[in-house]
C-alpha cells in the first residue's frame, strides 16, 4: 500500500496550481461605447461578414479584452502586481499572432457579457463556460480547455453524491487555488450548507491521498483523468463525477463574425503546436497526456435577453491618494482613517438611482476591506454622467501592503463594470521601548524585544520571597499560567505581544513586570491565520479540537504536542483531534514556505480526573465569550497610540474591533493585542469589541477613550474633483 501511495504522489504533482494576488495596472478609462445593446437589424446590400468590431480593431491596431482578474490559474494578479495565469498568456498570444496591441481591462465576471454589449470592450476572455443564458447575448470562439471534475472515495463506503449539495456532509480534500476550491465555496461554505473547516485546502493535492486512506477526511475533488490514475494506484474509488464540468470559450459582440473566425483559426494554430498543452502544464499541472480532449458538442439553443437595459461602468480617475498603479502606495499608520475616492462614468443605458452602490468585492488580504461600507448612490446618474464615490476606511493595525478592489452593484444585488481599487501601505512597528531595570528582587528578561515573524525568544526570571509566580501574554487569565520562582519560557509571538510576570510577595502584596516583544512581519514569510486548541483545561482522558488556517506561499504544514508531529503535510485548513496524557501539552503548528518559517505555539493543561464529575467539555460551535478587552490609556494626546489587549473563547468565526462606528481591525486573532493611532480630533471614542459564530453572538465589551491636546490637524483630502 504505501509503495502504492509513493507512485502515486509522483504522479499527482501534476495537479498542482499556480496562484497569487496583486494588480497590473491602473483601470483605463473607456472610449465611447460604439456598439448598441439591441441589436440594429441587417440591411439586404450589407454583406453577411460586415464586422464593425473587427474594423474598428484592424484601423486602431488595438483590441481591448475582458477578464475578471480574480480566478486562478486562469487569470490572477501576481505578487509584481502583473496580469497573469493561462488566459492571459493565451490572449496575448492570440493578439501578437494576428498583429495587435492588447490592452487588458479588469471587469467583475457578472458584467463581462454586457460589457461586450455596450461595447465597452471587443472580446472577454476568463474561464467564461458556454450557456444557453451566455449564447443569447454574445457570440463564442472555439472551445480551447474541457475540464471533469472527479470525486474520489474509499471503496465499500456507501455514498450518496448526485449534486453539489450532496458533498455538504462530508470532509474535503481539494487543492488550494483550485477551480475546485473556488466552486466548492461558492455552491457549499458561502451558501452556509457547509462548514468551512470542512473543507480541507492542500498546497499538494497528493498528500490528500493519505489523509483520505487514514480517515481525515471523507473525499477528494479533482480533476477526471489524475482521478482515474489514482484509483489505479492506491485503494480508493470514483465516487462520481461531471458535477463541475467545464467547457471554455472566448466570447465576441454579437455579429462579430471576422474577429470570431481571426480568433478560431489562431486557436487551431496554437492547438496543433502544442501551444495550448504546454499552458495547460505551466498553469494548471496537467500533462498533455492527461488532458480532455476537445469533442464536438450539440448546438445549444440561446435563450434571448430579458432586460430592458443594459449596465455598464467605466472608470475615470483617481480623486485622490494616486499609488502609482500600485508601485508606489500611500504610507498609513496603524489605524489610521482616511478617505478614497474615485470619478466613475455610466457607459450603459440604465439609470443608477439609489439602489446602486459602490461595493467591496475582494482584495490582497483578509483585511483589505478596510473597514469599508458600500457607498450608496445619491439621486440618479443618467447614461453618459459621471459621478464621484468617496469611501471612508481605517488602515488595518498590522504592518503591510494593502489592495482593496470595489465595483459597482445595482439594486438587484448584481456586480457589473470595471474593477477599481484602493492601495495603501501600513507603516511597521514603532521602535520598541528598553528592557526595564529588574527591580531588587524580581529578575525578569527576555532574550530579544525585537524579533521578525517566525522566530522565538526565550524568557527567563529569578524571584525570592514569594508565595506565587504567573507568566502569561498580556489579556490572558493570569490564574491559568502559574510557574515557579526561578525558570524560563520559549515564546513564539506571531504579532506585537506583551509578556507579565506576576509575583505575589510573602506579604501578599503583589507586583507586575512586563516586556514586550515587537514582532516584525517578513515579506513572503507564510502567514497563520489562525490556530486553536480547545478546550484549555481539561482532565485526563478528554481530548481537544485543533483547528487552524494558514496561507501565502506554503509547501509544509506541521502540527504537533510537545514536538512530536500528530500530522505532517497537513492542509492549509482544517482540524482535527487529540488526547494528551496528564501535563502540560504544547501545541503547536508550524509553517515553511520559501519566505521562511511560521510557528504558533498554545498550551493544554490536563489534570487528573478526581470523584467529582469534570465539567463537561464545551461543544463545539458553542456561543462566544469575551473573556478580556482592555484599552489604555483612557486619556491620550492627539495622535497617541492607544493599546488594546483581547482574549476570546467559545472557537468564534469572526472577531472585531471597533472605534465608534469604524471598523479597525477584523477579522482579529481570537487573543491578542494592537494599537490604534490615529485619533486626530479632540473627543470621546468608544472601542468595542464584537465576537460571533453560528451559535450566536457574545454580548460585546467596551471602554471610552478620552483624546485631547494641541496637536495639529493634519490637512483635509481633497474635494471632489481636486485631482
Amino acid at each position: 500500500m504505501k509503495r502504492a501511495i509513493c507512485a502515486l504522489i509522483l504522479i499527482l504533482t501534476v495537479l498542482l496550481v499556480a496562484c497569487g494576488g496583486q494588480q497590473e495596472e491602473e483601470p483605463t478609462p473607456t472610449p465611447e461605447p460604439t456598439a448598441q445593446p439591441t441589436a440594429t437589424p441587417v440591411e439586404e446590400d450589407v454583406e453577411p461578414d460586415t464586422d464593425a468590431t473587427w474594423a474598428r480593431i484592424q484601423d486602431s491596431g488595438q483590441i481591448i479584452v475582458g477578464l475578471s482578474a480574480d480566478y486562478p490559474p486562469f487569470e490572477f494578479y501576481n505578487s509584481d502586481f502583473q496580469l497573469d495565469g493561462y488566459d492571459v498568456v493565451l490572449i496575448r498570444e492570440i493578439a501578437s499572432r494576428l498583429g495587435l496591441e492588447v490592452r487588458l481591462q479588469d471587469q467583475v465576471f457578472p458584467g463581462l457579457a454586457n460589457a461586450l454589449r455596450i461595447g465597452q470592450i471587443d472580446l472577454a476572455i476568463s474561464a467564461l463556460s458556454v450557456t444557453p443564458e451566455r449564447e443569447g447575448v454574445v457570440d463564442f470562439s472555439n472551445i480551447y480547455y474541457v475540464g471533469e471534475d472527479a470525486i474520489l472515495g474509499i471503496p465499500n463506503v456507501e455514498y450518496n453524491v448526485e449534486t453539489v449539495r450532496d458533498l455538504a456532509q462530508y470532509r474535503i480534500g481539494v487543492q488550494t487555488g483550485s477551480v475546485y476550491e473556488d466552486w466548492l465555496r461558492d455552491e457549499l461554505v458561502n451558501t452556509g450548507l457547509m462548514p468551512e473547516d470542512h473543507l480541507f485546502t492542500y498546497v499538494d493535492i497528493s498528500n490528500s491521498l493519505n489523509d483520505l486512506l487514514d480517515d481525515r477526511i471523507d473525499l477528494i475533488v479533482l480533476d477526471l483523468l489524475p482521478a482515474e490514475i489514482a484509483t489505479a494506484a492506491a485503494d480508493v474509488e470514483l465516487v462520481a463525477q461531471g458535477l463541475n464540468r467545464q467547457r471554455y470559450a472566448i466570447a465576441v459582440p454579437q455579429g462579430a463574425t471576422q474577429l470570431q473566425a481571426a480568433i478560431n483559426e489562431t486557436l487551431i494554430e496554437l492547438q496543433n503546436e502544442g501551444f495550448l498543452a504546454d499552458l495547460a502544464q505551466q498553469y494548471l499541472n496537467i500533462n498533455p497526456e492527461d488532458i480532455l480532449p476537445i469533442e464536438p458538442e450539440q448546438p445549444i439553443e440561446p435563450i434571448p435577453p430579458t432586460d430592458d437595459c443594459v449596465d455598464g461602468m467605466a472608470y475615470v480617475a483617481d480623486l485622490n491618494l494616486d499609488d502609482n498603479n500600485m508601485a508606489n502606495p500611500p504610507q498609513m499608520l496603524p489605524g489610521q482613517t482616511f478617505r478614497k475616492g474615485w470619478r466613475l462614468q455610466n457607459i450603459g443605458t440604465c439609470t443608477w438611482d439609489s439602489s446602486y452602490s459602490l461595493t467591496y468585492t475582494n482584495g490582497n488580504s483578509r483585511l483589505s476591506n478596510m473597514g469599508g461600507q458600500p457607498v450608496f448612490v445619491q439621486g440618479t446618474v443618467a447614461a453618459g454622467e459621471n459621478y464621484d464615490f468617496w469611501v471612508d476606511l481605517v488602515a488595518p493595525l498590522v504592518p503591510g501592503t494593502y489592495q482593496g478592489f470595489w465595483s459597482m452593484r445595482n439594486g438587484n444585488g448584481i456586480l457589473f463594470g470595471q474593477r477599481v481599487w484602493v492601495g495603501i501601505t501600513v507603516a511597521g512597528s514603532p521602535t520598541p521601548a528598553p528592557t526595564q531595570t529588574p527591580a531588587p528582587n524580581i529578575m525578569f528578561n527576555v532574550s530579544s524585544t525585537n524579533i521578525n515573524q517566525g522566530e522565538c525568544v526565550t524568557f527567563t526570571w529569578n524571584v525570592q520571597n514569594i508565595q506565587a509566580v504567573w507568566f502569561y501574554p498580556n489579556g490572558a487569565d493570569f490564574s491559568r499560567y502559574p510557574t515557579t520562582g526561578e525558570g524560563s519560557s520559549v515564546e513564539c509571538p506571531t504579532q506585537t505581544t506583551t509578556y507579565n510576570l506576576r509575583v505575589e510577595h510573602t506579604d501578599g502584596t503583589v507586583e507586575v513586570r512586563q516586556i514586550t516583544v515587537f514582532v516584525n512581519p517578513v515579506a513572503g514569510k507564510p502567514v497563520i491565520d489562525r490556530f486553536t486548541v480547545t478546550p484549555a483545561t481539561i482532565t485526563t482522558g478528554q481530548c481537544v479540537e485543533i483547528k487552524w488556517s494558514v496561507s501565502g506561499e506554503v509547501t509544509n504544514v506541521r502540527i504537533g504536542r510537545n514536538e512530536v508531529t500528530i500530522w505532517n503535510n497537513a492542509p492549509l485548513s482544517g482540524h482535527t483531534s487529540d488526547c494528551p496524557p496528564t501535563g502540560i501539552g504544547t501545541y503547536f503548528i508550524e509553517v515553511s514556505g520559501p519566505g521562511g518559517t511560521n510557528r504558533v505555539q498554545q498550551n493544554v493543561t490536563v489534570t487528573t480526573a478526581t470523584s467529582v464529575p469534570p465539567t463537561a467539555t464545551p461543544e463545539t460551535g458553542s456561543r462566544p465569550t469575551i473573556e478580556i478587552f482592555s484599552v489604555a490609556p483612557t486619556q491620550v494626546e492627539l495622535m497617541q497610540c492607544v493599546n488594546m489587549n483581547w482574549v476570546v473563547t467559545g472557537d468564534p468565526d469572526l472577531v472585531q474591533i471597533w472605534r465608534d462606528d469604524l471598523l479597525i481591525l477584523g477579522p482579529a486573532t481570537n487573543s491578542g493585542s494592537g494599537q490604534d493611532c490615529s485619533i486626530n480630533v479632540p473627543g470621546a471614542y468608544n472601542y468595542r469589541i464584537t465576537a460571533q459564530n453560528e451559535a450566536g453572538q457574545a454580548d460585546p465589551k467596551q471602554q471610552t477613550v478620552t483624546a485631547g491636546g494641541s496637536q495639529p490637524y493634519p490637512a483635509p483630502l481633497p474635494a471632489a474633483g481636486d485631482g
